[in-house]
């Protein structure tokens, strides 16, 4: 489900306005915001009660309006920007209820991060959502597995390696059963094996940006 939201001129206008401390313009901006962001929440997370979702929804709001110029209309629209926080200070939320609940270490603490496997940073989890909310119906799970049903079991693993940031040449090799081959050999074929897989991720995303 898709929610309805301003014109990006009418975004513009009114975070020119909230900059400028119009006397109206926040409040105007909330009329509209705090419903959507409310209901974004809502369908974000479903499972939780109304409530946080109202609260959040609202923090955000006087978040950004205590700190507007923290936003860059340049890099994306309002409503995303609110969004993204939204979501990044709902699963904030979670995150101390859980904690507190079952007396959890706090995954953010430095001391105990070495602990945790490699994830995806919470960030880069958030553009991705927000650029699948702009651009598709997929959550980030039907999203993936669209795309690995266009990918071979071998060429996932090299994609899984791609994302992860692995650069040396033997991790490859191994995925391709390559590791008896020369230096050489294995350079070569690794690289004919990613431009492959870039070449298949490049025909799913046009294919993914033509169905829309």
């Amino acid at each position: 489900m898709k929610l309805n939201e301003p014109s990006r001129k009418w975004q513009e206008r009114q975070h020119h306005l909230v900059v400028h401390a119009n006397a109206t313009a926040f409040a105007e901006l909330c009329e509209t915001a705090l419903p959507h962001l409310a209901q974004f929440l809502h369908l974000q997370f479903p499972q939780f009660e109304d409530s946080l979702h109202q609260m959040t929804a609202i923090d955000v709001l006087l978040a950004y309006h205590a700190q507007p110029d923290k936003y860059d209309p340049a890099k994306l629209s309002l409503f995303a920007y609110l969004r993204m926080a939204a979501r990044r200070d709902f699963l904030n939320a979670i995150d101390k209820r859980q904690r507190y609940n079952r007396r959890l270490l706090n995954i953010n603490d430095p001391g105990t991060q070495y602990l945790m496997p490699h994830q995806q940073s919470l960030e880069e989890s958030f553009l991705v959502d927000e650029w699948l909310y702009q651009y598709t119906a997929l959550t980030q799970e039907e999203f993936i597995e669209a795309l690995n049903a266009t990918l071979d079991e071998q060429d996932q693993k090299i994609f899984s390696l791609m994302l992860d940031g692995v650069r040396e040449t033997s991790a490859y090799a191994d995925v391709m059963g390559l590791l008896l081959e020369s230096k050489q050999t294995q350079q070569r074929e690794v690289k004919r094996a990613k431009d492959r897989v870039i070449k298949k991720l490049q025909r799913f995303g046009a294919n993914v940006k033509g169905s829309l």
